[in-house]
């Protein structure tokens, strides 16, 4: 698939027509993955940091916002017109220059758990004084591009927020304890914030899979029934502190514990009418918590911050799998996989920021220590169905990584109308797995120019060389027990991934209609991880030595129905098309890189009755994702249709926002295929499998406000 005449169009649509949207949802865009702490200010320093702000392309009151009933200042951002929420953890390697495009008074949100969404949740409606949206180039704020929010907030006196979300499907036990409450306020002269959340999930779904030689006929048939539960409590706490010389102080942390069950089973019938039971099941328990501060202070006319973080996880996984034949002495066959991970990082940051050169500069020091350690067991039943243990090579290790970064960066105006920021620097790092070491030095920086085109025109270019974060995860040698021909061999060998990367953005005002905002990003990767051959029988994760690319086209928006008599209603989208090649390591033809996202698009109808407390509302969701290729077998998940749902709001039931949802109104099945061969994939095949699974209907009941 090319994508290269759909970003023509694309173009061309976002100039013509005042329509097109987006959902204001966080997503990471270059690698087609979503994704989704408050800092508070001085009540003093409030007007300070109001009246030292960017100047803003746009600016929101809290009267903006006065038909959605705001609960928080999430709520407020979700409504603004062409804005979404971008960034946030990702894989970034250390703590690195900002990477969200959400300011809270000024500053960046710091952290890596707590995310841009975490922090303006906890910030409660009344506490917002403005938003303003601006150019992030602009900014004296290394690595920020593009649209920028910057909330302007008042701690004030103590005020909270809390959700309730209970959802309800067929054939599956309830969802009835996700819940989220936050409080913020003042403690003495500290900005204080607490919360709690639980995000829970009750899932499952029903359906066949059936199996099919390479002829095409079918060898079995399961009927199976799966459920997926899970439930994530999570306290989080932070401290904010403005001394009268300007010296600021931020503390923040959180712990969370990770409950996760599945369980699956299936009825069989072969080809040759024999029967028999299957049951796959397994799970996590894992518990971690991460601990992080700032403090700024003046030093020799510039600023300094000095920024530090503890991260820690310990989690342990179990996986079965049990097959049982209905026939007499039949013996019961199966694997159990178990496995405990101990993960683990620690960052020191230093920024010394001060006016040089006709414009802003920062000078940046950062080291991190990164380590994984990983012990697994594997057990298989023999002809009598006793478990006996086998070994388990490159299960069981070690992985560290230590590094050390310095990055230097300049941002002025080069016009009235034109700010440039530059910066420019490195890395050393230090890569040890099992009995391997490796050392590396690479290049990092980036280039952004933010133009006023005109006054309802903004252009954003940027251009950088970044270092992608592994995945420790991948060193490990990887069991699937379901499917024993999924199994990955380990490869201590692994570099990460570099990239030159670069994008550009226009920012469209359509005046009454709203706005529009086209982008395109290309990328060119280096050392791209794919699945590749170590032996002749074996696979691991490996670098591929030629380089991979992307091309994305992005198009979001807000269309206001109001200029044509429709007040209140507003539709939003936003769509990514992404086209991805690289060499395939087995074949050397070119392919797309495995499990990327192809495309992803969602519509959003709202209509805010005006002169009540009523809404509603439509919206659909729909993605593509790339096959998922290892050396003997080709695997798929999609889903069979798109994702839509149905609301109403009230938004004054006892000073409750309540919202009922009727979810999945298109009847959408996850589907999963998959070929797998003898050998390699370009040998004969041995099977295919082919998976339809029904989840039903869903009903949700949606309860915020103010506490």
């Amino acid at each position: 698939m090319s994508i290269r005449p759909v970003l023509l169009a694309t173009a061309a649509i976002a100039f013509a027509s005042p329509a097109l949207a987006q959902d204001n949802a966080s997503v990471d865009t270059e690698d087609g993955q979503e994704d989704v702490t408050a800092m508070a200010v001085d009540e003093d320093l409030v007007t300070d940091a109001a009246a030292s702000a960017p100047l803003a392309a746009r600016s929101f009151t809290p009267a903006d916002f006065t038909q959605f009933a705001p609960q928080n200042a999430l709520d407020m951002v979700a409504r603004i017109p062409g804005f979404t929420i971008q960034g946030g953890d990702q894989g970034n390697r250390g703590l690195g220059q900002a990477n969200q495009n959400v300011l809270i008074n000024g500053q960046r949100v710091s952290g890596k758990s707590n995310d841009a969404r975490d922090a303006l949740r906890r910030i409660p409606a009344d506490a917002v004084e403005r938003i303003d949206i601006v150019d992030g180039a602009s900014l004296a704020i290394p690595g920020l591009s593009g649209q920028v929010a910057n909330i302007i907030a008042d701690a004030g006196g103590w005020s909270g927020n809390f959700s309730y979300r209970p959802q309800f499907r067929r054939d599956h036990e309830p969802r009835l304890l996700d819940i989220e409450i936050s409080a913020s306020g003042k403690l003495g002269d500290n900005d204080v914030s607490f919360g709690f959340e639980n995000d829970q999930f009750r899932n499952g779904n029903i359906g066949p899979e059936v199996r099919r030689d390479a002829g095409g006929e079918i060898l079995r048939v399961v009927e199976e029934e799966a459920t997926f539960f899970g439930d994530r409590p999570t306290i989080n706490a932070s401290l904010g502190r403005t001394a009268d010389n300007g010296n600021v102080l931020n503390l923040n942390g959180s712990g969370q514990l990770f409950y996760f069950d599945r369980a699956q089973v299936g009825f069989e019938v072969a080809a040759d009418g024999s029967t028999a039971r299957e049951r796959n099941t397994g799970g996590e328990d894992e518990w971690n918590f991460e601990l992080g501060g700032d403090y700024e202070f003046g030093l020799a006319g510039g600023r300094v911050k000095l920024i530090g973080l503890r991260r820690q996880e310990s989690s342990e996984f179990t996986s079965i799998f049990e097959r049982l034949e209905d026939s007499p002495g039949a013996v019961l066959k199966g694997r159990r996989f178990e496995q405990v991970i101990d993960e683990a990082e620690t960052i020191a940051r230093g920024e010394y920021s001060f006016a040089g050169l006709d414009g802003d500069m920062q000078v940046s020091l950062e080291g991190a220590y990164n380590s994984l350690d990983g012990s697994a067991e594997m057990f298989v039943r023999d002809g009598t169905g006793d478990e006996v243990e086998i070994a388990l090579p490159g299960a069981n290790a070690l992985v560290e990584e230590k590094r050390a970064e310095s990055i230097v960066s300049y941002g002025r105006p080069l016009a009235e109308n034109l700010t440039l920021q530059a910066s420019l620097g490195g890395e050393f790092s230090e890569i040890s797995a099992g009995d391997v070491t490796r050392s590396f030095v690479r290049p990092k920086g980036s280039v952004s120019l933010a133009w006023k085109a005109a006054e309802d025109l903004t252009v954003n270019a940027k251009v950088e060389r970044r270092v992608d974060q592994l995945n420790f995860f991948q060193f490990l040698s990887s069991v699937d027990v379901t499917n024993d021909t999924d199994d990955r061999s380990n490869n201590f060998e692994l570099v990460p991934p570099q990239r030159w990367r670069a994008e550009l953005e226009f920012v469209k005002s359509l005046g009454a209609w709203g706005s529009i905002t086209p982008e395109i990003r290309v990328a060119s990767i280096e050392d791209t991880v794919e699945v590749i051959p170590i032996s002749p029988t074996e696979q691991a994760l490996g670098n591929l030595e030629g380089n991979a690319f992307i091309v994305q086209g992005i198009l979001e928006g807000t269309l206001l129905f109001d200029p044509i008599g429709f007040d209140g209603a507003r539709l939003n989208i936003f769509m990514i098309v992404t086209d991805t090649s690289v060499a395939d390591p087995l074949t050397g033809e070119d392919r797309d890189i495995s499990g990327v996202g192809r495309f992803y698009t969602e519509l959003n109808f709202r209509h805010d009755i005006p002169d009540s407390d009523w809404a509603w509302g439509t919206g659909l969701e729909f993605n593509d994702q790339a096959p998922n290729v290892s050396l003997d077998q080709v695997s798929r998940g999609y889903a069979s249709a798109p994702f839509g749902w149905l609301f109403v709001e009230n938004k004054d039931v006892g000073g409750m926002t309540v919202r009922a949802s009727l979810l999945n109104i298109f009847d959408q099945h996850d589907r999963f295929e998959r070929t797998v061969y003898v050998d390699r994939r370009d040998g004969p095949i041995a099977f295919s499998e082919y998976q339809d699974r029904d989840f039903g209907r869903i009903f949700e009941l949606t309860i915020t406000g103010s506490i």
